[in-house]
């Protein structure tokens, strides 16, 4: 209470206003995103990925007892990109050699489970907040999408992957 004036009221507005800037301040800084490859690159790309397979560390992700995700993470740098529990690591060439056999199509480009006959797997980088490529991803975008992705310090991110949406024009 203002001794002077009587009880003090404040702007709702004004208050609301706060609280939306203290948020946008407090969380800008720590989600990065993924930014998907045109076509051409990223047929390009899932080539190369293929190849050199031995310089990423790959993370599989499976929805429903299927390919879901393949995570490319360099080994040579000193980003990571942090496993989630259900991520199962590819080993060694034999075990990348049977995941090829079952989700490439045969001019070698990725075909996870579930997409359409047009493919939809295509690569997306993914970025920090400050611009830094982290990986690159192939994923399905009818099985699951990329809900966010975390810096969880300066040199390592965390992906959260979410059911996708529901499609009705199959």
């Amino acid at each position: 209470m203002n001794a002077i004036h009587g009880p003090v009221s404040l702007n709702p507005i004004i208050l609301f206003g706060s609280l939306i800037l203290v948020l946008i301040m407090g969380c800008s800084g720590t989600y990065g995103k993924s930014k998907p490859q045109t076509e051409s690159e990223s047929k390009e790309t899932q080539r190369e990925l293929i190849d050199s397979w031995s310089d990423y560390t790959i993370w599989l992700v499976y929805r429903n007892a299927q390919l879901a995700v393949i995570i490319f993470d360099w080994k040579n740098d000193d980003r990571t990109i942090l496993a989630g529990n259900n991520w199962r690591k590819v080993k060694d060439q034999e075990m990348w050699q049977e995941i090829l056999k079952a989700n490439t199509t045969s001019d070698g480009d990725f075909e996870l489970p579930g997409d359409y006959p047009d493919g939809t797997s295509r690569v997306h980088g993914i970025w920090s907040p400050d611009n830094q490529l982290y990986g690159l991803i192939v994923y399905q975008a009818y099985s699951v999408s990329l809900g966010s992705v975390e810096l969880v310090d300066e040199n390592a991110i965390r992906l959260f992957f979410h059911p996708a949406a529901a499609v009705t024009n199959r």
